[in-house]
């Protein structure tokens, strides 16, 4: 059994309390520890072991089960070791894999077999291995074993699509379930622990409910946790500080004596400066240095990727700064889970952006609750509706930058390989879970998620997958830390489930800019870009550019700077912005692009996020009449209660407050 924590004297963390818990009150004898297996963990013992404040999740477990009487940890890399050299041959004799020499001492060949019998090297297979260890289990009491990367021992899956787990894998499934579940392990009082870094790697069996097996899982560490360990390796160390200063006190006090007294005093001082070179995992820091900054802005990595940093920038002799560390922190996330989503550094804010200012209004809004901490009027989601290039992305990098959260876009999780894409949508939510407060961008939502009752043919795979996906959405802890913005061109594409209140509680249309939009979108341009030019009027050239968005504006933007730049000019002029504006071809069709606006329109959430020139874009639409089932799409505009029927030329006016 686990030592009890001692609530005033050791420091454990809380997924150790929990296991320690469970394991006490009966609940279970067999974990899976998952999660940050590879960050460090704080000493228990640091008050006693200044010089070590941090352990590895290995050097823990061995703090806490150095009272039992055997513990055997195995890999499949090295096979089996133990905690301690003495304890190799009781296990041996335990499990049986020695002779006793003693007894055959009257016989020579006997005698002799059994020296070579304890000389002879454990195996290093699994099933072999397990064997042994489910002896140990029950025949010694108060002992314990831990098999790290449990996930090569007893896999989710192996091989390619349709395979299933070999004879040797699903026999190592079998066993571990079944030491759950044993009477004589049980009445041995003693502890598994099953280690991996992804739960969805291991077996699924293992982690039934009705199998007795427990998981726990190894979070990140949160604010006050990377803040201490900040503190622990900075001159924010008190020991270091401390130091530091008898230091500096022992110059001062050489500069006043006399050359005859100096001797003992500079022994001292030499003393203090050696012990000082012993602080090699301390690091000079900036009089700049703000720990409060440098907290929020390792959100995401664990304390060994953190001390990697700072190990970085000293290998580099670099000081370290803030935009240092981001860059790093963005590096590092984006190796670890860069098969599931990418970390963007977010720079656009939302004056960044041209036209949109009812929507911009709506997330400055959402931006005041969350910095007021008023988590409860932050949406749990939103999904942003319109044809390609009207400022999703633009609009959702801006919320990020100006709530000061990290950016994430997700990528498409799916795998050709049995079981991947499940692993994949766990290590994302976890990372996601890590890096909170987040802000989430879901693009091309459409094509990721799948509705529930299409036809898939991956065994259920996608159901399984959505399933886990809405499960986030819905968790009330994730308000005001986890922001999914969903961006679709089609939101009719996207499940109903994903679209309800709850998990998204707006659905916001971004359609092709008005003309005054279009005006303020030139101005953004040439000012986000530094163009030159003598224009200070784009009115013009917003009604040349009549159903373009404000990503082709952009693309306009620069390729009149291009021209004004091949003519040799300094400033970009009207003839360079005309010939750019009639040279530029749209990437989508006005058939889909109305679809689209129709679309979105439907999937409207609120009245009062509608665009304000909204009766301008549907009398567009009904007069070109490009999209299929127009009529039918109008009907359901009316049944919603979206426009309103009218009898003059225009066959309805839109319904909004």
């Amino acid at each position: 059994m686990p030592d009890k924590p001692k609530e005033n004297k050791r420091r454990v963390p809380d997924w150790f309390r929990e296991l320690v818990q469970k394991f006490r009150a009966g609940i279970s004898r067999e974990f899976v520890i998952y999660g940050d297996i590879n960050g460090l963990t704080p000493n228990p013992d640091a008050a006693e072991e200044t010089e070590t404040p941090y352990l590895t999740l290995r050097q823990f477990i061995e703090r806490f089960l150095d009272h039992r009487q055997i513990v055997v940890f195995y890999n499949i890399a090295s096979g089996i070791s133990f905690l301690l050299p003495e304890m190799e041959k009781e296990f041996r004799q335990t499990v049986g894999f020695s002779e006793d020499a003693s007894a055959a001492s009257g016989d020579a060949v006997a005698a002799a077999r059994a020296k070579l019998q304890s000389k002879r090297s454990l195996p290093r297979e699994p099933d072999a291995c397990l064997e042994l260890m489910e002896k140990l289990l029950k025949k010694q009491e108060k002992s314990a074993v831990v098999i790290q990367s449990v996930h090569f021992v007893a896999p989710a899956v192996s091989g390619g699509m349709g395979a299933a787990l070999p004879q040797n894998e699903r026999a190592n499934v079998e066993r571990l379930k079944n030491w759950a579940r044993d009477e004589d392990i049980e009445n041995n009082g003693n502890l598994i622990l099953l280690v991996t870094d992804q739960l969805a790697k291991i077996h699924p069996e293992l982690k039934d409910a009705g199998n007795s097996i427990q998981a726990i899982c190894v979070a990140k560490p949160d604010w006050e946790e990377r803040k201490l360990f900040l503190e622990t390796i900075t001159e924010g160390n008190q020991a270091y500080r401390e130091l530091r200063e008898r230091i500096k006190g022992l110059e001062e006090r050489l500069q006043k004596l006399k050359p005859a007294k100096r001797q003992e005093v500079e022994e001292e001082k030499q003393e203090a400066e050696e012990t000082l070179d012993q602080f090699t995992n301390v690091f000079p820091v900036p009089d700049s240095f703000d720990l409060g900054q440098f907290t929020v802005a390792t959100q995401g990595l664990n304390l060994q990727q953190i001390f990697e940093v700072f190990l970085s920038c000293r290998a580099s002799g670099q000081e370290i700064s803030l935009q240092m560390v981001k860059t790093k922190k963005n590096e590092i996330l984006n190796n670890e889970y860069g098969e599931v989503m990418e970390i963007v550094d977010s720079k656009l804010c939302l004056d960044d952006i041209g036209g949109m200012e009812h929507i911009k209004e709506y997330f400055n809004q959402a931006l005041r609750n969350i910095k007021a901490g008023n988590f409860l009027f932050v949406p749990m989601g939103i999904t942003l509706m319109g044809p390609p290039g009207t400022g999703k992305t633009a609009i959702v990098e801006a919320l990020a930058t100006e709530a000061s959260y990290t950016f994430v876009r997700t990528k498409n999780i799916r795998s050709m390989w049995v079981g991947e894409s499940e692993a994949r949508m766990e290590k994302m939510i976890f990372g996601l879970r890590s890096l909170a407060p987040v802000v989430v961008m879901n693009d091309e939502a459409d094509l990721s998620e799948a509705q529930r009752d299409s036809v898939k043919g991956d065994s259920g795979v996608s159901e399984r997958l959505m399933k886990r996906w809405m499960e986030l959405l819905s968790d009330p802890k994730i308000r005001g830390k986890i922001l999914v913005i969903n961006c679709t061109n089609r939101p009719d594409r996207l499940d109903a489930a994903l679209k309800r209140s709850g998990r998204s509680d707006e659905r916001i249309l971004l359609p092709m800019p008005s003309e005054e939009e279009r005006t303020a979108i030139f101005q953004v341009m040439f000012n986000r870009y530094k163009i030159p030019t003598e224009t200070t009027d784009f009115r013009l050239y917003a009604n040349l550019s009549a159903g373009l968005s404000g990503a082709d504006i952009e693309k306009i933007s620069l390729s009149a700077y291009q021209r004004a730049n091949m003519k040799g000019k300094e400033k970009v002029g009207g003839e360079e912005l005309r010939e750019a504006i009639a040279d530029f071809i749209p990437s989508a069709s006005q058939r889909d692009i109305d679809l689209m606006t129709l679309c979105g329109t439907l999937e409207s959430s609120s009245r009062q996020l509608l665009p304000k020139h909204l009766k301008e874009i549907l009398v567009g639409i009904v007069e070109r009449r490009l999209v299929p089932n127009i009529d039918e799409l109008l009907h359901q505009l009316v049944e919603r209660k979206i426009i309103e029927p009218s009898n003059g030329a225009v066959p309805f006016s839109p319904s909004m407050n």
